[in-house]
């Protein structure tokens, strides 16, 4: 049953989840906690089992200045929940288009951190084209502007986390370029989901790392794109533009990028959009070895790189619809 008195430290073992499950799920089987302001610990507020229902619970998810936990060592048993509701959650027109994308999030985090572990990539890359499916199935035809998106996703660093939130970002960012069609818009939203495939092989001690890369180091984290491209690349239900997205989006305009330093000429067109949004939400994200920056900083730095890094009409396109509200 509810329940505010029980105090719990502050503690990374717990991991913050949308306000919105509160109108998504009947009950979840995990226990759920408050945290009241930004300095206070988390509080027991209900049990395992509880219905999420009535004035009370509902009144909770309006509450703008408190947050929900669950604990992470119940994350998996309640991403599950959130999953075997995700489809009904998803068709519920009651629910804002930007928090059923929450909840979307929220639901495959586990299956995406499970299947990126697999020495096979086969079950991600099917696990891709659910997710994207889904993605678009929200942001294509419904009213979604990039800022709405970046005020409701996760910034943590993740890599479920950073592939959702790509993306989505590409997707819009597609859409704004004049990309309408929904099954090209599936294709660029997969790319978006596979893009740092090659990071399943870097070793953990030096994507968490904390100071700066060794030269050693940095030319190892320089090949995860290759090594994506050469997991993805033989088979037959990924097209070019998707490969290229894996393979292309660390290439610069000026040809100083890598694995490979092509120009701008040789760099696909899907590809270049994702390189916008993927360094829009690495410097927008926490990250190991720096706190992350607002996205008003992120764009101004992405401006700079504009046609040296970055393709000019992708910048500036990406810089207009983020600054609409």
């Amino acid at each position: 049953m509810p329940a505010s008195s029980v105090a719990i430290a502050p503690s990374p073992e717990f991991i913050r989840v949308p306000m919105s499950i509160l109108r998504a799920l009947e009950k979840t089987c995990v226990d759920l906690f408050l945290q009241h302001d930004a300095t206070g610990s988390p509080v027991l507020y209900c049990d395992a089992g509880y219905p999420l229902s009535g004035d009370r619970i509902q009144g909770i998810a309006e509450a703008d200045q408190e947050s929900l936990y669950v604990r992470a060592q119940d994350y998996a048993d309640f991403s599950q929940d959130l999953v075997d509701s995700l489809g009904a959650t998803l068709e519920d027109d009651r629910l804002p288009v930007t928090n059923r994308y929450e909840l979307l999030q929220c639901a495959v985090s586990m299956e995406i951190e499970h299947s990126l572990r697999m020495v096979n990539c086969d079950y991600y890359v099917a696990q891709t084209e659910t997710i994207a499916g889904q993605i678009v199935g929200l942001l294509d035809g419904n009213k979604v502007l990039p800022s709405d998106l970046f005020d409701i996703v996760r910034h943590d660093h993740n890599t479920f986390v950073h592939v959702t939130n790509v993306a989505g970002y590409v997707t819009l960012l597609a859409k704004e370029l004049g990309h309408n069609d929904p099954k090209e818009l599936e294709s660029i939203a997969i790319g978006g989901l596979l893009h740092d495939l090659g990071k399943r092989k870097i070793p953990s001690t030096i994507l968490n790392k904390t100071s700066r890369l060794t030269p050693q180091e940095w030319n190892y984290v320089k090949q995860h794109p290759q090594v994506g491209y050469e997991e993805l690349y033989q088979r037959d239900n990924l097209n070019q533009g998707q490969l290229m997205m894996v393979y292309q989006h660390h290439e610069h305009i000026s040809g100083k990028g890598y694995p490979v330093g092509i120009t701008g000429e040789e760099i696909h067109p899907w590809a270049k959009m994702l390189a916008v949004v993927d360094v829009f939400d690495a410097l927008t994200g926490k990250r190991p070895y720096r706190t992350p920056i607002s996205s008003d900083e992120a764009l101004e730095l992405i401006g700079r790189g504009a046609g040296t890094q970055f393709d000019k009409e992708i910048v500036a396109c990406w810089t207009s619809t983020m600054q609409q509200r």
